[in-house]
């Protein structure tokens, strides 16, 4: 059986229940959105928050129960919004399943011997698979969050840079995890998705006000983008699907410096364990 389409099939056994959970916080979302307005949820919240303070008396029982029915449909909406958005990413991280290190472990990673090939062309190609399964996925997803994000009664178009943001981003993550068991590392998911949330909690800091004027900020900002992950890249790039708005082609650059990175790790990284496949 072809390698690509075997490893392919492996990994859609592997997560498909993980997958249908995370669809089905998606469908959460989207149910939400558009069965109760939940733009026009947190407006009437406001509204009666307002009418209160300006009042300045006790709030009537039907206030108070107005807020409250409120405030509960706005808490599950962004419990759910964040548990499928946390969903998707910690799902792309754990699809390649640290396939390399936990197989070396084992000894399994003797089994590429049975093929004509090097060991890292034998894992490249299952982490193929493994991406195709992954963008196909990430897809779905994303297609879930746009029509989540479509407002209540529009047509259910796509939202193109939406869907692309979500697929690149999860696809990078991939690539990652990929990177890091390829490097013999184990909890390669927990390693990169760490490595997301530490990303992500610089480029905030970068952003705070009061570094702007500092000079060490300046030199991190112009470093960092070519070591963090590169969220904010993405954003920018995906921002070229809409109408009006230049293509970024430096952040096209770097999303691709990015996956070339990460790949070329995982390629130096297998090109160490085939010379002792084995960990003794």
């Amino acid at each position: 059986m072809n390698i690509v389409k075997a490893s392919l099939r492996n990994a859609v056994r592997r997560k498909w229940k993980f997958a249908l959970v995370v669809f089905l916080l998606g469908a959460g979302v989207v149910v939400l959105t558009h069965a109760y307005d939940m733009a026009e949820t947190f407006e009437r919240i406001q509204a009666v928050g307002q009418e209160i303070e300006s009042e300045g008396a006790e709030p009537s029982g039907e206030q108070v129960e107005a807020m409250a029915r409120g405030a509960a449909m706005f808490a599950l909406f962004s419990l759910l919004n964040l548990a499928f958005g946390f969903g998707t990413i910690l799902f792309a991280f754990l699809m390649p399943g640290g396939i390399v290190a936990h197989e070396r472990r084992s000894g399994a990673i003797m089994l590429w011997a049975q093929h004509p090939m090097p060991l890292r062309s034998f894992y490249l190609l299952r982490y193929s698979g493994i991406q195709v399964a992954t963008l196909a996925a990430l897809a779905i997803f994303g297609l879930t969050g746009a029509v989540a994000a479509l407002p209540p009664g529009a047509a259910p178009t796509t939202e193109l840079g939406g869907v692309a943001s979500v697929c690149l981003t999860g696809v990078l993550a991939c690539a990652i995890s990929f990177a890091i068991t390829a490097c013999g590392i184990r909890r390669a998911a927990l390693i990169g998705l760490l490595y997301y949330l530490l990303s992500g909690a610089v480029a905030s800091l970068l952003q705070n006000p009061i570094l702007e004027t500092s000079t060490a900020a300046e030199s991190a900002r112009a470093v960092l983008p070519f070591v963090i992950f590169p969220a904010g890249v993405i954003d920018d790039l995906v921002a070229g699907f809409g109408s009006g708005v230049a293509w970024d082609w430096g952040a096209t650059g770097l999303a691709v410096y990015h996956f070339v990175l990460w790949t070329g790790i995982a390629w130096l990284g297998l090109l160490r364990i085939e010379r002792r496949p084995l960990k003794l």
